[in-house]
């Protein structure tokens, strides 16, 4: 037999076995095997949610604020809002204005200035974007800071 017949017909046969040992496996039962997860709409990890009691936060009782989970929670009226805790142009922390109803940075930098209303949204200053806003929910002291 030649070298190139012999080549040729060894190929073949491990053709042939390859394809019929997938063909078999194809027709057999995958028990015993994990199932895979198909949960359509997994649920996503890691979303903020925490509740303190806002009678016990002397900062929101004596200044109308308070900075918890690197979130900005103030008081307005007998709402509360949260808005991301960090100014996005150099990270510092976020304060709150009562009487103008505005959050502004805390102006370690006085170049910087941004400030933001109580949606979270850049009324000035160069930070690049605007603040996150989570939701509350009030039920009694226990303020509930989520996102959905």
């Amino acid at each position: 037999m030649k070298r190139k017949n012999f080549i040729s017909l060894m190929g073949a046969g491990a053709g042939s076995i390859i394809i019929s040992s997938c063909l078999g496996a194809c027709g057999k039962s995958d028990t015993g095997l994990p199932s895979p997860n198909l949960t359509p709409n997994p649920t996503p990890v890691n979303k903020l949610d925490f509740s303190f009691d806002v009678s016990n936060d002397t900062n929101i009782t004596n200044r109308g604020w308070t900075i918890m989970n690197g979130v900005i929670i103030a008081k307005n009226g007998a709402d509360f809002i949260a808005l991301e805790g960090a100014c996005p142009h150099a990270g510092y922390a976020m304060t709150y204005q009562t009487g103008m109803n505005i959050f502004p940075c805390s102006l370690q930098d006085a170049a910087h200035g941004s400030a933001f209303d109580f949606n979270g949204v850049k009324l000035r200053g160069p930070a690049p974007r605007n603040l996150k806003k989570y939701n509350t929910s009030l039920n009694g002291n226990t303020l509930r800071v989520y996102e959905s």
